[in-house]
């Protein structure tokens, strides 16, 4: 016999805080009580607790979750999607991955960015992410941008992007992807003089050469009239390359080691 949804479980608040509920007391319980603990005039922290409880009423909270991707912003609506996301089957997450939140701590449309991965466009989306890029550094106007410009990408665009990649991809294409691949093959990072970081090969007499072709970067899939998703290696995209990057084509590896990724 399925279980009612606004019935109250081990986990349910009581309202007035006691336990066991005095006789008129009024217990929280179900997805109502989940709602109540969602009101804007709580704090943060509890609002997105209530998030994770939320899917212990199967789905009833799986739809309250939606709503809130679908209405909120900011930190509630991100841990909403997580959630759902993580929840959801295989074939339901396609219709999800439309309503990822495209943050930008400098107000940049990732929409276009969002639409040719979701239409698989992956080398359209390639050098999208190139031009979107430059505009969350500020360079917008200019016909380049440099190392310094890639290591201070904001987390906040840096993750949007990288999470876009991820999804749209499953996990085949993305930052997060190329940087997962580079530690699994035992490389290291060092820190030069200006203090940004680089990926390196212990024990390689030329490292940036076998860095490019673990992701893929020296393969001739990268020909448009011969790329597929399925011939493309893992983590080969995104690759910023082209006249944009002043200083030649090593300095995307600071983008790919952020620890903040």
């Amino acid at each position: 016999m399925p279980e009612n949804p606004n019935q109250p479980r081990e986990y349910d608040a009581v309202l007035g805080g006691q336990a066991p509920p005095p006789v008129s007391g009024v217990v929280l319980g179900g997805i109502e009580g989940v709602k109540r603990r969602l009101d804007s005039t709580h704090s943060q922290e509890i609002r997105i607790a209530a998030l994770s409880d939320a899917l212990k009423y199967g789905k009833a909270g799986q739809e309250l979750l939606n709503q809130i991707v679908l209405t909120e912003t900011g930190v509630l609506q991100s841990v909403a999607y997580d959630l759902l996301f993580e929840s959801f089957r295989q074939n339901e997450k396609q219709n999800l991955l439309q309503h990822i939140p495209l943050k930008s701590k400098i107000g940049v449309d990732y929409r276009s960015l969002r639409h040719l991965l979701a239409s698989g466009e992956w080398l359209r989306a390639n050098l999208e992410t190139g031009e979107k890029i430059q505009e969350a550094v500020g360079k917008k106007s200019q016909s380049y941008y440099d190392i310094n410009d890639l290591h201070n990408l904001s987390q906040t665009d840096l993750r949007t992007i990288d999470q876009l990649w991820m999804k749209f991809s499953n996990n085949h294409f993305g930052f997060s992807v190329q940087k997962r691949i580079l530690l699994e093959e035992g490389c290291k990072f060092y820190q030069d003089r200006d203090n940004l970081p680089f990926f390196y090969q212990p024990n390689s007499s030329d490292s940036v050469f076998n860095i490019y072709k673990k992701l893929g970067w020296l393969s001739s899939a990268f020909e448009t009239s011969r790329f597929t998703f399925k011939t493309a290696p893992i983590g080969s995209l995104p690759w910023i390359t082209g006249k944009e990057i002043r200083g030649g084509w090593s300095y995307q590896i600071p983008l790919i080691y952020r620890s903040d990724l």
